[in-house]
């Protein structure tokens, strides 16, 4: 500990003096250009204060990458951005396609639950998406994305604690284009994008774009003989721009997609001594070197993507949605509405056990829809530019989940029937149960900001929002015997109903608990041009995430469901930040850094209780947690046709007096916080001809160890990694077309970004990152 706070001091230290200095080096550029000649580094556009400026001159620390960037780097999901932005984390724990788990700076929220969405606002086109489950897509034909770090609660508001991810689609331009992209790889994957657009007439323009993407998998199911953990989705988006009068446009939006795969397989950790006939548990040591096996005495193979898999039920998940978005300029006045909805259903039927018996499966449902509406007033005029504005938002999340225990069991017991109190198994639970949900969610809040010129080098930055939140939540509980999931062909292939059961349906309880939250967000700061080009900028800002219910699995015990019922209370962060934003020695190079300090109020944190019979999941409010850190990202251009990107994270998080019934917390770290986050590409291009260059893109990152859980347990741990990987192109110098081989994890890295303690049954699951991967891929424009 005492270390990396002299690593921070150290990295405050140079921040000042970075600011310090940057006159002398400004000077330094006026008497004398470092690089005669080139064009520099390019700018970037960014609408992170709901209008378009350039990066460097947002006083927000904001991480933004172009669309061909993120092609170069091999960016297919909204998951993958985590690995080229400092202090960003995103678990996975139930593999790709599933809920993410998205950190920010140590904010975040670490419940697999879908009815509660984290602290990081994800929108895409400004449309917030509300579904923790519809958070994870396909990336295409993107203009850029933006991850905006720090508590975003007057512009962005709701559940913007951490910070919010923007991303922001190509548009129907004015001209015609046209491009394509085919992928091939290991493991046959295969990945193919496609998109075209142009002006129709005058006033209409029309952008229509798609991918898809198949693969076998790089798990191998020694008991079948396939490939698991594969892909299998596409998705489609289709926009109209109109002009329909001079001071009035519109563009609308329609898009869709679908995941259909084999659910992907976990790997079991075995938690028990064989030596005892897997009945007392094993020394730390063996269970990482996986010599131990579960409660059925089942030990995972030795190869680290091997596994025995006697489910590969799929995982389907399929959403589309509308959006228009609606433009009145009446001279340096704007008037914008954006009006959405999103409709997002999932099954996902996962083998948890990740072993041959049918020890624990689970099966998932969800199905969100939700509608947004935002209306906005913005303009500038004698120094100020402003914006105020409402938001409205209405959901509904209805969950239906099952958990089949001992089902191995169960076939051995007369007529197959359920033991939920082990009386005949002498303790083991034997049961089938559903947990069915619905909750209600409405949303509104009216907010303002302005950006006030003091002078003509130094800007005030002001803003409040006032949020109100109503959640209703239904809960319903009960054992089934002989129960049998099949379609429900009414409610469409993502919906689930129950066969007839012999054995009947035991209820165990209901709920119908409603709460109310409000808050008051604000934001105060000062921007300062130290010199051109140079800015420095500080704030304090606050943020909230309404509070809620446990949704999921709640306990069989009445007594103790009726305590999971009760809502959870909100959280609110107090953030102070000061940074630095440079554009230096004629733009060959570019530096950006900030440090932060986080008061971190209630935050909602998830347990995972094993009570020695079924787990029990509980979201509770923590005492409060304090979170420091520093972030530096530089941008290099030495010379026309090499450049290089860095960026470095640091952070610490603790949290503070958090006592449960079961363990104390309090002075550990928050999960998926690695203490340093790194990342580092490089672009050299070599001419071969008139036509022809070759472009070298080597990349690097790496991730210090990280916990997956509040208790801060070894066994629970990832120790610190490097993925290298790289890119070797063949390009058209008019940009017209490219041919390139690439490869990632290239050292072969085995590594995990997920794990979930299941002690209850004798192992911990975990879920495995990529192994190495090669391909081919070729892009055209026109």
């Amino acid at each position: 500990m005492s270390k990396f706070k002299g690593e921070l001091r150290f990295s405050v230290a140079v921040l000042a003096i970075a600011a310090m200095s940057a006159p002398a080096v400004a000077t330094a550029q006026d008497q004398g250009s470092v690089a005669e000649s080139g064009e520099g580094i390019g700018d970037i556009v960014v609408t992170a204060q709901r209008r378009e400026q350039n990066l460097q001159d947002v006083p927000v620390a904001v991480t933004a990458f172009s669309g061909d960037t993120m092609a170069d780097l091999g960016i297919q999901s909204s998951s993958d951005i985590a690995g080229v932005v400092p202090n960003l984390e995103i678990g996975l724990p139930g593999g790709e396609g599933n809920q993410p788990l998205i950190y920010i700076r140590g904010v975040g929220l670490a419940d697999t639950n879908s009815n509660n969405a984290g602290p990081n606002g994800v929108y895409v086109d400004e449309v917030y998406i509300a579904s923790p489950g519809a958070q994870t897509f396909q990336l295409f034909d993107l203009d850029r994305v933006e991850v905006l770090k720090g508590p975003q609660g007057t512009l962005y508001g709701r559940n913007a604690t951490g910070g919010a991810i923007n991303f922001i689609t190509a548009k129907p331009s004015r001209d015609f284009q046209a491009q394509a992209s085919l992928s091939y790889g290991s493991f046959d994957t295969i990945t193919g994008e496609a998109a075209i657009g142009g002006p129709i007439s005058d006033a209409v323009r029309f952008r229509i774009s798609g991918t898809g993407t198949h693969s076998n998998g790089y798990v191998h199911n020694l008991l079948t003989g396939r490939r698991e953990n594969g892909q299998g989705s596409f998705a489609l988006r289709g926009q109209l721009a109109l002009d329909i009068t001079d001071n009035f446009d519109a563009l609308l939006n329609v898009h869709g997609g679908k995941v259909d795969v084999r659910s992907p397989q976990y790997r079991s950790l075995g938690l028990l001594d064989p030596d005892t006939g897997f009945t007392t548990p094993c020394a730390p040591d063996a269970i990482m070197a996986n010599q131990c096996g579960n409660v059925f005495g089942y030990v995972s193979p030795e190869g680290f993507y091997d596994g025995n898999y006697d489910r590969s039920d799929r995982l389907v998940v399929k959403n589309w949605g509308t959006s228009a978005r609606l433009n009145w300029h009446f001279g340096d006045i704007t008037l914008t509405s954006i009006s959405a909805y999103d409709w997002n259903d999932k099954l996902h039927r996962e083998d948890t056990d990740a072993s041959p018996f049918r020890l624990l499966d689970i099966d998932y449902g969800v199905r969100s829809k939700a509608f947004t509406q935002e209306l906005r007033l913005s303009g500038t005029g004698g120094g100020v530019n402003w914006v105020v504005g409402g938001y409205y938002l209405h959901e509904t999340l209805n969950q239906n989940q099952t958990g089949d225990l001992f089902g191995e069991v169960r076939a051995a017991l007369p007529d197959g029937a359920g033991d939920p109190d082990g009386l005949a198994t002498g303790g083991i639970p034997v049961l089938f149960s559903r947990t069915l949900n619905r909750q209600t969610t409405n949303a509104a809040s009216i907010f303002g900001q302005a950006e006030i010129e003091l002078t003509p080098a130094l800007r005030a930055t002001i803003g409040g929002r006032y949020n109100y939140e109503r959640k209703r939540f239904l809960a319903e509980a009960r054992l089934e015997e002989n129960s049998i999931i099949v379609p429900d062909e009414e409610g469409g292939e993502g919906a689930v109903t129950v066969a007839p059961i012999p054995g009947g349906i035991i209820p165990l309880y209901a709920f119908d608990n409603r709460k109310s939250f409000k808050n008051v967000s604000f934001k105060i700061g000062l921007d300062y041009d130290i010199a051109p080009d140079v800015m420095a900028y500080a704030s304090i800002s606050t943020g909230f995430k309404s509070g809620g219910f446990n949704g999921g699995f709640l306990s069989f015990d009445p007594a103790e469901a009726a305590l999971q019922a009760q809502p959870f209370d909100e959280e609110t962060l107090t953030a102070y930040e000061i940074g630095l934003k440079s554009t230096l020695f004629d733009r060959r190079l570019r530096f950006n850094a900030a440090a932060f300090y986080y008061d971190y109020k209630d935050l909602q944190l998830y347990t995972l209780i094993n009570t020695g019979a079924i787990p029990l999941s509980l979201l509770d409010n923590a005492a409060n947690a304090t979170i420091y850190g520093a972030e530096f990202e530089l941008i290099a251009k030495p010379a026309d046709r090499f450049d290089i990107t860095l960026n470095l994270g640091l952070l610490d998080t603790e949290v503070k007096d958090f006592v449960t019934a079961t363990a104390d917390y309090s002075g550990n770290r928050l999960a998926l916080s690695p203490t340093v986050t790194f990342s580092g590409t490089a672009n050299y291009e070599v001419p071969v001809s008139d036509k022809l260059a070759i472009a070298f893109q080597p990349s690097a990152s790496y991730r210090s160890g990280q916990y997956f859980s509040a208790d801060n347990s070894p066994l629970l741990k990832q120790q610190g990694y490097w993925l290298l990987g790289g890119r070797i192109a063949l390009k058209d110098e008019d940009g017209r077309w490219e041919a390139a081989v690439f490869g990632r994890n290239l050292t072969r890295k085995k590594y995990i970004n997920y794990a979930v303690d299941l002690s209850d049954f004798g192992f911990i699951e975990q879920f495995r990152g990529e192994p190495r991967m090669f391909g081919v891929e070729f892009r055209v424009k026109y």
